[in-house]
């Protein structure tokens, strides 16, 4: 079992670094670049404003949702078989908006998503597969807190 959590904290890991580090090479050539000149859309106010709300509302919704994932209860119950898929999900779903919300920056030049992809990097602190991290979410006994309100 240590040997598989291991392994899974392992691919979990290069994901996390390999899609974070794409999304900051493409980031810095769409800005360093004129590729995107040539391109009639950007100048479009229309899908600007729609893109720009697209990105919003996505980071609003799939932020919480990453964050918020392993203590879904569905979740919870299939987790020690199923960790590796929840813990993907929850991985690609906030570099999937940072991803989008830093491809918005480049393309935009607008600081709006500068915001959004900041937001998604500080998520992604709380969902790091460490591998503590990934031992303590895959350990099937549960600790109950005791409520201090409670009188035993």
């Amino acid at each position: 079992m240590a040997k598989t959590i291991s392994y899974l904290q392992h691919r979990l890991m290069m994901t996390f670094w390999t899609i974070l580090t794409l999304t900051l090479l493409i980031t810095v050539l769409l800005r360093t670049t004129d590729c995107c000149a040539t391109l009639q859309v950007i100048s479009n106010p229309v899908v600007e404003y729609v893109v720009d709300m697209v990105a919003v509302c996505l980071t609003i919704a799939f932020v919480p949702l990453a964050l918020r994932l392993m203590y879904c209860q569905s979740v919870r119950r299939k987790l020690p078989e199923k960790y590796a898929r929840w813990a993907w999900t929850r991985q690609l779903l906030l570099q999937s908006v940072c991803a989008i919300d830093a491809v918005c920056y480049g393309l935009f030049d607008k600081a709006s998503y500068f915001y959004l992809a900041i937001i998604s990097l500080l998520a992604m602190v709380f969902v790091y597969p460490s591998q503590k991290r990934c031992e303590a979410e895959t350990s099937k006994s549960e600790k109950k807190k005791k409520n201090p309100l409670s009188s035993s």
